[in-house]
């Protein structure tokens, strides 16, 4: 089962595979913000510390988005589009 780490926070649980970043970090017990929910405005954004390829591949929508903000995809996801694949850990820290 995967395991997500919210920092600065500093909470972890197991969330399920398929789930958006954004509602596993809320289960975890941390207030994610987020404002349209449909990657768009990105307010929602997070830096991936660890577990980039435990994470859905971003879209065309969330690319431009990301660049928008001037976040390099490599390092960045909107929490509202990204979904938890894999059975690894993450590390995400909220705030941008």
């Amino acid at each position: 089962m995967p395991r997500l780490t919210v920092l600065p926070a500093n909470v972890t649980a197991e969330v399920a595979s398929g789930e958006l970043l954004l509602h596993a970090g809320e289960r975890a017990g941390t207030e994610m913000e987020a404002g349209c929910f449909n990657c768009f405005c990105g307010t929602c954004v997070v830096e991936v510390l660890r577990g980039m390829d435990q994470l859905t591949p971003p879209s065309d929508e969330e690319l431009e988005v990301l660049d928008q903000w001037n976040k390099d995809a490599g390092r960045w996801r909107l929490s509202c589009c990204a979904r938890i694949q894999g059975p690894g850990e993450i590390v995400i820290r909220t705030g941008h």
